[in-house]
């Protein structure tokens, strides 16, 4: 006789459906597949995802807070767009031509203390071998200047400075204070030596408040003017 082969039976007591499976009567929204077991078993199908209203999913917040910080390091590590993505706009004058054998004057410094036209007419006669060259003489200006006029030479826009008259125009009006409280001949005629002040380092002070005198002074006044504000004498 042929040995009868028994079927073995699983014990369900303590038996949890997966994905795949689900006991007998709890088909619900699953598909009966083929049993070699003589058992229905089904396949579950995959259930819709339900979101509740006002709130976002935690993965996506998660996302965000991704995106956020990258962003963040990308804008640190100077990636990401910033003022100056065009280069032509750090330039006053971006099309300058510098002649090959060019080389800088040696130029008296201003400090933004003295009348401005003096100081642009001592720039144009260090500068009198290029001086039909308007885009060299605005491009080069900056040599000429120091401390905080080097601020405001760097601060203008090149939208509202299109030619030397220009860039001239707005330098004497920056500092038209200085020409407005210029010396005049009263307040030379009042100035004393000081006393702990040589007679040598007295003449320069007294020379360099002369020289903003709006009306020139002629060599022999002033020699008899500085003279006269000497008590010794």
């Amino acid at each position: 006789m042929r040995e009868a082969h028994e079927i073995p039976h699983h014990n369900l007591a303590n038996f949890e459906p997966c994905l795949g499976y689900a006991t007998e009567g709890q088909a619900v929204n699953g598909v009966p597949l083929p049993n070699t077991l003589e058992e229905p078993q089904f396949h579950s199908q995959p259930q819709p995802l339900h979101f509740v209203a006002g709130r976002v999913p935690p993965a996506m917040a998660e996302k965000g807070k991704l995106d956020h910080i990258e962003e963040r390091l990308r804008a640190i590590e100077g990636g990401g767009d910033h003022a100056f993505a065009n280069m032509a706009e750090l330039y006053l004058v971006p099309d300058v031509v510098i002649p090959l054998k060019f080389k800088v004057p040696d130029f008296d410094k201003y400090k933004g203390t003295t009348i401005p036209k003096n100081h642009l007419k001592l720039y144009c006669r260090k500068m009198g071998t290029y001086a039909k060259d308007e885009k060299l003489l605005m491009h080069f200006f900056h040599e000429s200047l120091t401390r905080a006029t080097v601020t405001w030479y760097t601060n203008l826009e090149a939208s509202r400075v299109h030619s030397w008259k220009d860039l001239m125009v707005a330098f004497i009006r920056q500092y038209q204070y200085n020409s407005d409280i210029a010396s005049d001949k009263m307040q030379l005629q009042n100035m004393c030596k000081k006393e702990h002040e040589s007679f040598k380092e007295y003449a320069q002070r007294w020379r360099d408040l002369a020289a903003q005198v709006v009306t020139p002074m002629m060599e022999k006044g002033m020699i008899t003017m500085i003279v006269d504000t000497l008590q010794v004498f």
